[in-house]
């Protein structure tokens, strides 16, 4: 999906008044509402965003899908794939440090969720820190479980968290 109906990502006229009254924007915030419900945007509107981001990631676009969910984090952060796909973006773009932070922010709308353990893992690995790659295999190992869902995430965790075993051993 394009941007092909550019109107849907434009600020509403009113949502630009709110932001001109930093009063109305901290009122709004200390209510515990997000920046996706003081700009009115629709859960349809949400949805069309993330097709845009995902597109992108799945372009190979690495750069500007993470500036695409960065846009969705922002909006609403309580939003588990949103912080997943940026993450992942960060890793595959090589900033392992923004990567892992997206990731802990997933893992805090989600700590259930093997694959997020997995590639935090991964960026671990990336920097050198043996001990908390092995430590985020092992969560990812604990989370998958025997759900179906999540064999193949678990099968490379088992194999990752092995293969540091036989270098550390």
């Amino acid at each position: 999906m394009e941007m092909e109906n550019l109107e849907e990502f434009h600020i509403p006229k009113e949502a630009l008044e709110k932001l001109k009254d930093p009063d109305i924007i901290r009122r709004q915030v200390k209510e515990g509402k997000t920046f996706q419900e003081i700009l009115g945007y629709t859960p349809e509107s949400m949805e069309k965003f993330y097709k845009v981001a995902h597109n992108l990631y799945q372009k190979q676009d690495y750069q500007r899908a993470a500036d695409s969910f960065v846009f969705l984090t922002t909006l609403n952060p309580y939003v588990h794939n949103y912080w997943l796909g940026l993450g992942m973006s960060e890793q595959l773009c090589n900033n392992f440090q923004g990567a892992l932070l997206a990731y802990a922010m997933a893992i805090l709308t989600d700590i259930e969720n093997p694959i997020t353990h997995y590639h935090s893992g991964n960026c671990y690995l990336a920097l050198n820190d043996v001990n908390n790659a092995i430590q985020s295999y092992e969560m990812a190992i604990r989370c998958a479980a025997d759900n179906e869902a999540h064999h193949n995430i678990k099968e490379r965790a088992i194999r990752a968290k092995e293969e540091l075993g036989e270098e550390n051993g």
